[in-house]
């Protein structure tokens, strides 16, 4: 089910370009508190790293081959 929203989420991203499109589902706080500690604590560092700012990632070519 997940993955069939997620994917209809990003179809309707696609055609709607004016609008930023939110993925995935709120959880409710109910929802929340049937996580343990350290599923919360992944799923915040889901979400920072999510939310990120892009960074430009470049890439250079070592022109020094190392044996």
């Amino acid at each position: 089910n997940y993955a069939a929203l997620i994917r209809q989420q990003i179809n309707e991203d696609k055609q709607n370009s004016r609008e930023k499109t939110v993925f995935g589902i709120q959880l409710t706080e109910e929802k929340l508190n049937d996580f343990r500690d350290e599923q919360i604590g992944q799923l915040k560092e889901l979400m920072d790293e999510a939310t990120k700012p892009h960074k430009e990632i470049t890439v250079s070519k070592d022109s020094e081959h190392k044996s």
